[in-house]
């Protein structure tokens, strides 16, 4: 099995609709799905604090710097 990287919610939910079908046609163990959906959680939490953790020192930079002109882009 190769290698995959899980960098937003979008791929999360893919490898998540591939496992539980396997799931379902009995192709792959059930702990190991159990596992799969426990480190799918941890690693959305992660990218949920990281957006969050841009987002404020974005809000900080702007509160530092009220004359400056932004544009918002997220």
């Amino acid at each position: 099995m190769q290698d995959i990287r899980l960098q937003n919610p979008q791929q999360v939910r893919r490898l998540l609709n591939r496992k539980i079908n396997q799931l379902l046609k009995d192709e792959i163990e059930t702990g190991k799905a159990r596992c799969i959906g426990y480190l799918s959680s941890i690693l959305l939490k992660s990218i949920e604090v990281e957006e969050l953790e841009t987002r404020i020192l974005k809000l900080e930079e702007v509160a530092d710097n009220p004359k400056k002109q932004y544009s918002r882009k997220y």
